[in-house]
């Protein structure tokens, strides 16, 4: 007995103790909805909800009408507060219903977003116990949201920034042009004979509008994109009579100089799901455009501009309510380059049968005033549409018309003599009227070279001096010069021409270099001397190298956009006494000039040049005949204002670095004359 009044007290003291359980005020339950809230909890959230407002809406409409309106808004950083009026909490415990009033505060797509209400926390009992509950309505999403009321976004695009060369000339630019579309319900009651002609007349195949019609957000009356065409293209005329097929008017992206300035200016295209990820937290959208190469894709972001936004409320019948937010677009900046427009087209008509590349600078200004690469593409193509035969066109073209061939490092070959000879002089290694006795073609320093010999073009069977040498092109002479100054010299002072070092330069190119990790043998050592072994340089770099001989021995700085501030006029100063850049600067004279010199051929009538050609033999292995790589660095010396590298691929049996003679002759005398 005393067992059973024990149990029995027990219980009682248990419920006692339960009745006393204090339940959450309405103050500590709205924060707690809040905290939810702020943190995107939407099934907690409706587990607060009074019963009322569960039968206006279930948890799975309530969770998706969040998720929708908040993720279309691009909702964030949510910070929600709520403040009762003084001796408001004293009185809740005797009322059954609270009125708390709150302020929102969010980030969207187009900025901030603030609001305030009141929501009503009512008292309610549920399985027999009582607690506070929230009163919810639609306004408690965005303000002004009521019933059946959506919540509208739209993207205000910027109009993307034009890119001009320096004297205003569009590289990059908007014109009109024609979108060619098809209505589904229309194109599709064509015959198959009749839809293969508006997919010819359009570019595009059969089987890619068909493609474009299926994809799931087309419906049967939708305007479907299949092609973009220049608005006098003779085809519009036989388009426009087909059924299903519609025409619009759109500004488009337009590139005036084509292949010429393809590599350097790149395209635009739709971004895809890799830059997506990357992009989206800067406002892009799976609609939007990206740059995807050169200096579309380099200077995106001050191209792009700042896109707006506008957040809206319409009603059940599509009706306009209310505007909760608009920013405004910011345009793209327009970029201007110091890149002559016509210059770039004057050098890439020299070049676009050949596989190869050219950069012509300012040498007194370091502006960069042309950057080629050959052979190219047309960056319109991606504009209107490229053809997967044309894609494949491109990929299997053993030339590699898409390979950006400037912004690569090549062996110099005999251009590099030129600094070996300031190098040499500088070091006092190479004396001006020293007399090196060399014979025959061929050469090693002893027998430990084995089997390896350097070799020279030309036997002019008497002493040779550093002049004759650079007019002749002699690499035995330049071979023996590197192996006077030294490995150690010959790296230190290639690193004072900035080889090993970046160029300070917007876009992005390989890095030149001396040796892949040291110069490691007297071979080797030999083979720099005249602009082989691990010697590699890009065209820009070698132009700017070139510079210090116009110069009196600085290094200019590389500029490519007008409005970019320079410190300082040059990149190297002082990179060689001015008299040793005056001689080297004189024997590249005669290197143009002297009936027997190597650029004779290309002087124009008129002009006067200094200069040097190179050849560069690509082995695979030792005794064996290599691709053979022809180039040609000039400058004009008279108010020097032209300086331009070109190397042209390939010109074994076709003359060699001579292949340039006429190409180099045409530049300069358009240019100049």
């Amino acid at each position: 007995m005393k067992k059973v009044l024990c149990l029995i007290g027990l219980l009682l003291t248990s419920l006692v103790a339960g009745c006393s359980e204090e339940i959450p005020s309405a103050q500590e339950q709205f924060e707690q909805y809040l905290t939810d809230w702020e943190k995107m909890r939407f099934a907690e959230m409706y587990e607060q909800l009074t019963e009322e407002s569960k039968q206006q809406i279930t948890e799975e409409q309530f969770i998706e009408r969040y998720q929708n309106i908040y993720g279309g808004i691009v909702a964030r950083d949510l910070k929600i507060t709520a403040a009762f009026r003084q001796g408001e909490a004293e009185t809740a415990s005797e009322e059954d219903v609270v009125r708390i009033q709150y302020l929102v505060k969010m980030n969207t797509f187009v900025g901030p977003l603030t609001f305030t209400d009141r929501a009503m926390v009512k008292k309610e009992k549920r399985d027999g116990r009582e607690g506070w509950y929230v009163d919810w309505k639609p306004t408690m999403i965005l303000p002004g949201l009521e019933g059946d009321d959506k919540v509208r976004v739209e993207t205000l695009e910027p109009t993307r920034g034009s890119i001009l060369d320096r004297n205003g000339r569009p590289l990059a630019t908007y014109q009109q042009a024609i979108k060619v579309g098809v209505k589904p319900q229309d194109y599709q009651q064509n015959s198959p004979e009749e839809q293969e002609a508006i997919a010819r007349l359009a570019g595009v195949t059969t089987e890619q509008i068909k493609k474009a019609i299926n994809e799931p957000w087309v419906k049967p009356e939708h305007f479907v994109e299949i092609a973009t065409l220049p608005k006098d293209d003779q085809r519009l005329h036989l388009l426009q009579e087909r059924k299903g097929v519609i025409l619009r008017t759109e500004q488009v992206r337009s590139y005036p100089y084509g292949e010429a300035a393809a590599h350097l200016i790149g395209y635009i295209g739709p971004i895809n799901a890799e830059e997506l990820e990357i992009l989206r937290p800067k406002g892009y959208q799976p609609s939007d455009v990206v740059g995807k190469r050169g200096l579309e894709q380099i200077m995106e972001e001050e191209l792009r501009g700042s896109p707006g936004g506008r957040i809206h409320i319409i009603d059940s019948l599509g009706r306009f309510k209310k505007v909760l937010r608009e920013q405004l677009p910011v345009n793209g900046k327009t970029i201007t380059l110091t890149i002559d427009a016509e210059l770039q087209q004057n050098i890439f008509e020299q070049v676009k049968h050949d596989a190869g590349t050219a950069a012509a600078i300012d040498p007194r200004t370091g502006d960069v005033l042309a950057l080629v690469s050959s052979p190219s593409y047309d960056p319109n193509a991606f504009i209107r549409g490229v053809s997967p035969e044309q894609w494949k066109e491109w990929q299997e073209d053993p030339n590699r018309p898409l390979l950006n061939r400037f912004s690569q490092a090549y062996a110099p070959g005999s251009t590099f003599k030129a600094i070996t000879a300031a190098i040499g002089l500088n070091a006092k290694e190479i004396t001006p009227d020293q007399k090196r006795k060399i014979t025959g073609l061929t050469w090693r320093k002893d027998r430990s070279w084995g089997n390896y010999y350097v070799t020279r073009v030309t036997d002019p069977h008497q002493p040779v001096t550093l002049k004759t040498a650079l007019i002749y092109s002699d690499n035995i002479y330049f071979a023996q010069s590197a192996l006077d100054i030294g490995s150690e010299t010959f790296v230190q002072e290639a690193r004072r021409f900035g080889l090993g070092e970046k160029l300070p330069f917007v876009y992005p190119l390989e890095t030149s270099q001396n040796a892949n990790d040291g110069i490691n043998s007297e071979i080797q050592l030999a083979d720099s001397g005249y602009g082989q072994g691990e010697v590699t340089m890009t065209p820009l770099h070698l132009a700017l190298a070139y510079s210090a001989f116009a110069n009196e021995g600085s290094i200019v700085k590389p500029r490519l956009l007008a409005d970019e501030e320079n410190s300082s006029r040059y990149w190297k100063q002082d990179v060689i006494p001015s008299d040793v850049a005056e001689r080297v600067k004189n024997y590249l004279i005669e290197v143009m000039e002297h009936p027997r010199g190597t650029g004779r051929a290309a002087k124009p009538p008129g002009i006067r040049l200094a200069g040097k050609t190179g050849t560069a033999e690509l082995k695979q292995r030792k005794g064996e005949a290599g691709q053979e790589n022809g180039w040609y660095v000039v400058f004009n010396t008279d108010s020097p204002r032209l300086l331009v590298a070109m190397m042209i691929e390939d010109v074994r049996g076709r003359g060699g670095s001579h292949y340039l003679d006429k190409k180099i002759k045409q530049i300069f005398t358009q240019s100049l004359q």
